[in-house]
């Protein structure tokens, strides 16, 4: 019996195998019994699987999902805000930009404005790809008008003169006016002789100031632009000084020591005097105008022109709130002078009742005023002591006088 068992087993087995070389033949749609093609070999021993269908509960969850989103976004009008919609099309379209190598104007981006990424392809094999990217802008005038404002900016370009060429000396001044636009930018002749042009940083080379108008001519036009205006500029201290001009504090807006725009003190220039008002340290116009207005500026060699426009920028994006704080400054000074001004009208309408009561006291002793402080009699002498005036002997604050002396 034993045997028999075995030999059945064996039996079903080798039928089992018979039925799944028949099949794997059938897979390529070639009938059953047949050679297998000799492009495509098989293994003896692989298996097919059959895709997995969804659970009757998954299905239902996904259907209850959906139906409640398309539900709630009915009901709360997902994807109908205007404005949503518009940055989507936007950012499709910088995408898009950016894949064809333009800016968002459609213009080309440019040589050398590229980065590189790293992709891989299908071998493995990772190949440096150039994607172009739009250049960050600098400023520009935000108006047409190009006449003289009562609201322009200054920035100035100086060279090295003197020992190593530490000095400072002016080359270069821009003026814009509320616009942004130019109204004077012109190289000045050297008083000195120029030791470091600074190129790298001022932009200024020597032919730049062969047949430039002299200093003189150049300061005197400055001094009769600044007239009566508001200036605007960062570091003004700097660009007046090499002027040699001056200019009233409430006709200046300087953005180094406006205090919303500076920083604390570092550890170093807590024992220095940096100048900067109220113990606080000034930032330089590039990171001012790289955080509040997205601009690249000084990313070289320096324009006095640029410089003055983003410092304009600055001030206007600031304006409201800057002069609210010069407002009320302006008015805390007042209050102070007039509460001084008023303290000493009190002081002085004092002194003149003190003095008028001397005089009616005088007048009635019948002597002047002169004449009553140094007359005495024989009873008692006339004295004043602390605003008294008495000539009775027997007077709380009269003079002791001995009665019985001859």
């Amino acid at each position: 019996p034993t045997g028999g068992v075995c030999e059945a087993r064996r039996g079903g087995a080798m039928a089992k195998s018979k039925k799944r070389r028949d099949g794997e033949a059938s897979l390529d749609g070639l009938p059953a019994g047949r050679n297998e093609p000799k492009t495509a070999p098989m293994s003896r021993t692989a298996v097919v699987t059959k895709p997995k269908k969804k659970s009757p509960k998954t299905a239902a969850a996904a259907a209850v999902g959906s139906s409640n989103w398309s539900a709630l976004a009915t009901r709360i009008g997902a994807g109908a805000n205007p404005v949503a919609k518009k940055r989507k099309q936007e950012r499709l379209a910088r995408e898009e930009s950016e894949a064809a190598g333009t800016d968002s104007n459609g213009r080309d981006a440019g040589e050398g404005a590229g980065k590189h990424r790293w992709r891989s392809d299908d071998d493995g094999v990772n190949n440096r790809v150039e994607e172009t990217r739009v250049p960050k802008k600098k400023p520009a005038p935000t108006g047409r008008n190009t006449a003289l404002t009562d609201l322009i900016a200054l920035d100035c370009e100086m060279v090295g003169a003197g020992v190593d060429g530490r000095k400072s000396i002016l080359a270069r001044v821009s003026v814009v006016n509320e616009d942004g636009n130019v109204v004077l930018d012109t190289f000045v002749s050297p008083t000195e002789y120029v030791v470091d042009y600074r190129t790298q940083v001022s932009g200024v080379r020597p032919s730049d100031l062969k047949g430039a108008p002299g200093f003189k001519e150049i300061q005197l036009k400055m001094a009769n632009i600044l007239k009566g205006r508001t200036l605007i500029g960062h570091a003004l201290k700097n660009d007046l000084k090499c002027l040699f001009l001056d200019h009233p504090k409430s006709k200046t807006r300087d953005t180094a020591l406006f205090r919303p725009l500076t920083r604390p003190l570092r550890a170093n220039e807590r024992a220095q005097d940096s100048g900067i008002a109220r113990g606080r340290g000034s930032r330089s116009l590039k990171e001012l105008c790289a955080s509040h207005l997205g601009l690249e500026i000084q990313g070289g060699e320096h324009s006095s022109v640029d410089d003055a426009r983003a410092a304009l920028l600055l001030y206007k994006k600031c304006e409201v709130a800057w002069e609210r704080e010069l407002r009320v400054a302006n008015t805390g000074v007042k209050d102070s002078q007039k509460k001084k001004d008023s303290a000493k009208k009190r002081m002085m309408k004092n002194s003149d009742d003190a003095s008028g009561s001397d005089s009616d006291d005088d007048m009635d002793a019948g002597l002047p005023a002169k004449q009553s402080k140094k007359h005495h009699n024989s009873g008692g002498v006339s004295k004043h002591r602390k605003g008294v005036r008495t000539t009775d002997p027997f007077a709380a604050r009269a003079p002791r006088v001995d009665l019985f002396r001859r």
